[in-house]
């Protein structure tokens, strides 16, 4: 691969059989996921991302795999808003976007791969609110199942009981002290 700019999150098959890394491209217009087999050192791509201006690798980075399954879990603003979207592994095909709408993904809080559900971070969820205000939702990994957990005018920050059960939600903005 020519002029990396960076190459990590490496990872082992559990069979030894092949890793994967991150490989992102110098000028940052294309990242890719990439598989090496561990014998013949064939490279092959699972997952790769071409935007027009630049591939945000700072803050909209988001790779999972997801337990006992070859579906890996992937962030991308290939849809004009940053959203996440549900990959087969092993074959690199698109299983179902996970979050779609006018509004983006701001990062994944936990993923519960036994349940298959998704906490993460969204902004400009409600219209009549400041579209920078941070609320919290869920979701199923097929995409179904979306619940919004915070409503109120603001942002939020939420701890989640270890179960995920439960939800403690603080939230303020610059007119408002915090709530909980």
């Amino acid at each position: 691969m020519p002029t990396p700019w960076s190459i990590d999150r490496f990872y082992w098959e559990p069979d030894s059989s092949r890793f994967s890394f991150l490989y992102n491209q110098r000028g940052h217009q294309i990242m890719r996921l990439l598989s090496m087999d561990a014998q013949t050192g064939n490279l092959s791509t699972i997952i790769e991302e071409t935007p027009s201006t630049f591939f945000d690798y700072a803050n909209k980075t988001f790779i999972h795999r997801v337990a006992n399954t070859q579906q890996i879990i992937w962030m991308s603003e290939r849809s004009g808003y940053n959203h996440l979207y549900l990959y087969d592994g092993a074959s690199g095909s698109l299983l179902n976007p996970v979050t779609s709408g006018n509004w983006v993904v701001r990062s994944v809080d936990k993923v519960d791969d036994e349940a298959g559900i998704i906490h993460f971070r969204a902004l400009g969820i409600y219209p009549d609110q400041d579209p920078y205000f941070v609320h919290f939702g869920r979701v199923r990994l097929d995409g179904s199942g979306l619940v919004w957990l915070t409503s109120a005018n603001g942002t939020h920050d939420v701890t989640l009981s270890p179960s995920g059960d439960y939800v403690l939600d603080t939230y303020s903005r610059a007119d408002l002290p915090p709530v909980t």
